[in-house]
């Protein structure tokens, strides 16, 4: 069974949506973009127990009308006197919350289970309507959930009904039977503390649904085991002459009862005496390694939540089941995240997982993935459309080398390959505390083409493939090469994104490096490419043929990281006393000028207010100057 489409009105942070997955679905995206509410509004649908907790938040909010057009995607982006009228003006509240699931590939007895209300299915997803139908076409059912709340008797209404025979503005409801939602195969993974033998633990349910009378007989065994235990405890000398010297203080053991009492009179219990209660306290030990039995705890978050989601998977193998599981992944390492999500994927019907880690993405196709954003303040989904021609096909690869590590970033910068990259990065990673990195304006560097094969021809294939999964783009590119074939490489590149920063002419990311730098600082930091066996290119001296010799080295041995730590060694001022160390406080870090003019241009685009210019054209910097060495 799978969900061929979702249509949410009114849902908590929804508003609206309309999703039709193809087949699995990995829902991702930056934060509070709605990962969670989708998640949840299935289950509401699916699942006889989720439907029976409304809350007042499940019905949508809108701002005040006199605020919807100036409300951004934070609040904190309205002019002061705006955020004043949003707190004493209250939000508008919806009337109703609604999902509606499509459910189709349905096992012969779930169609029985529905018959009277199967439909034709569209190959757009959606339920066909029309009394022209493809009568061919596969069969598949609506199922709604419907919320409401009187604000003036403060009464809840829900339903769960078959929208095809029902009318919820007149408030006629064919409802769907719990019956029916319980043999549906749905599983939703609710990941516990594991290996919890008390009663609700998941270890316990999956114990009792192997084999009930096994498992009552087992803890039988415990309960016969422990009375007998306390019983000789109970009797032992060294608790009876400790008891009874009790019960002799002051006549103690007289007063008590109606008759004297002694220690052959006192018992011991677990809490309330039954097994329950001595579960409730057993914590599992493991032996995984030469320390012998250490408590789960001991070992670690890793182990107790890979076991945790073990144990949930093993509730969750039905066959053909959808799969439901919200936050995937979280407190799992990598490995363990993407082979898991791989796992369910491959055993499901249909796996629905919200994650906000790349790995467990990686387990799934490009075109699996939906990514949501907030555009303006309101929640969009986007996904990427199914490969047509082999240009398209080489684009969705770099979906999982590229762009998934960036896939909870509201913004990319699309640079020309993996050297700008690297530069870019080194340079921002030294930007705090006296300025904020790119990862504070929500900004995640991106190389086109993959390894070697980057360039200007390579930035509008990721950057497309960016715009479609929702992505803020921005372009950064050289103009070493000027000239027509550039110009046409530089409009695509205008088209892909939504602003274009251009190094200035005959400049590249090595030429960056440099520029505005003093040739004594670039002489002392050219010598570290000797330490990797390359010649100096400064050694006989700087000037600007050398320094462009210099370039050019670092261009085909790739060795700009080096060069550029060595660089920022350079242009750092001496500490005012020789004997203290400069610290980054009271000095701020002196940056190569054109490499901060990037980042500061980035910053600046990657902003969705953004509105100046959409192809920024960084100004020159003078070229290396100062005596040579």
């Amino acid at each position: 069974m799978r969900v061929t489409r979702l249509l949410i009105s009114n849902f908590r942070g929804w508003k609206s949506l309309d999703l039709r997955p193809r087949d699995h679905v990995v829902l991702t995206g930056v934060p509070r973009a709605g990962r969670s509410d989708i998640v949840e509004a299935l289950a509401r649908v699916l699942d006889p127990d989720a439907a029976q907790s409304p809350r007042l938040s499940d019905l949508h909010q809108e701002p005040p009308a006199s605020q919807a057009d100036a409300l951004l995607d934070d609040e904190l982006t309205l002019p002061a006197d705006s955020r004043a009228l949003c707190e004493t003006e209250p939000f508008v509240r919806a009337d109703f919350a609604e999902v509606e699931v499509t459910l189709t590939d349905l096992d012969p007895a779930i169609e029985q289970l529905v018959d009277g209300h199967l439909q034709p299915l569209d190959p757009s997803g959606a339920a066909a309507e029309s009394d022209d139908a493809d009568p061919t076409a596969p069969q598949c059912v609506r199922i709604a959930y419907r919320l409401s709340y009187d604000t003036e008797a403060e009464t809840w209404e829900s339903a769960v009904y078959y929208p095809d025979r029902s009318n919820p503005e007149t408030g006629q409801y064919i409802r769907v039977p719990a019956a029916v939602r319980r043999e549906l195969p749905v599983i939703t993974l609710n990941a516990g503390a594991p290996l919890q033998l008390r009663a609700g633990g998941n270890l316990r349910r999956y114990i009792e649904e192997r084999d009930a009378k096994a498992a009552t007989a087992a803890f039988e065994v415990l309960r016969d085991a422990v009375g007998d235990a306390v019983t000789a405890l109970s009797a032992d000398p060294a608790i009876t002459e400790a008891v009874d010297a009790v019960l002799a203080v002051g006549g103690t053991g007289t007063r008590l009862g109606d008759t004297p009492i002694s220690a052959t009179d006192v018992g011991f219990l677990a809490e309330d005496g039954s097994v329950a209660a001595l579960l409730r306290t057993l914590r599992a030990s493991l032996r995984l390694d030469t320390a012998g039995p250490l408590a789960l705890a001991n070992h670690g978050s890793t182990v107790t939540a890979i076991l945790s989601m073990a144990e949930a998977m093993l509730l969750a193998n039905v066959p053909g089941a959808i799969v439901l599981a919200d936050d995937f992944g979280d407190q799992l390492d990598a490995a363990t995240a993407e082979h898991l999500a791989s796992l369910i994927r491959n055993r499901s019907g249909q796996t629905w997982l919200s994650t906000r880690r790349p790995d467990v993405a990686r387990a799934f196709e490009p075109t699996e993935v939906v990514r949501l954003v907030r555009h303006n303040g309101a929640r969009t989904h986007h996904q990427l459309p199914q490969v047509s021609d082999r240009k398209e096909l080489v684009a969705h690869r770099q979906l999982h080398t590229q762009l998934l590590p960036a896939i909870t970033a509201p913004a990319v910068a699309v640079t020309e390959g993996p050297h700008d990259v690297a530069v870019l990065a080194a340079a921002n990673r030294r930007y705090p505390p006296a300025k904020l990195p790119l990862s504070a304006f929500g900004v995640r560097l991106v190389a086109a083409g993959t390894g070697g094969d980057g360039g200007i021809d390579q930035v509008p294939r990721i950057a497309e493939l960016a715009k479609q999964l929702g992505f803020r783009v921005v372009g950064v590119i050289d103009r070493d090469k000027p000239g027509p074939q550039t110009d046409a490489q530089v409009a695509k590149v205008q088209q892909a994104c939504e602003a274009v920063i251009r190094l200035p002419e005959k400049t590249a990311i090595e030429r960056a490096m440099t520029a505005g730098v003093g040739f004594p600082q670039l002489t002392a930091a050219s010598s570290v490419l000797t330490a990797f066996g390359e010649t100096d290119p400064l050694a006989g001296g700087a000037t600007e043929e050398t320094v462009t010799r210099l370039c050019d080295r670092l261009h085909k041995k790739g060795l700009h990281e080096p060069f550029l730590d060595a660089l920022y060694q350079e242009l750092q001022p001496a500490p005012a006393d020789p004997g203290e160390e400069a610290g980054e406080d009271e000095q701020p870090v002196v940056h190569p000028p054109l490499l901060e003019a990037v980042l500061d241009a980035i910053a600046r685009a990657a902003d969705p207010a953004y509105s100046g210019p959409a192809m920024i054209d960084l100004p020159d910097v003078p070229r290396p100057t100062g005596d040579a060495a």
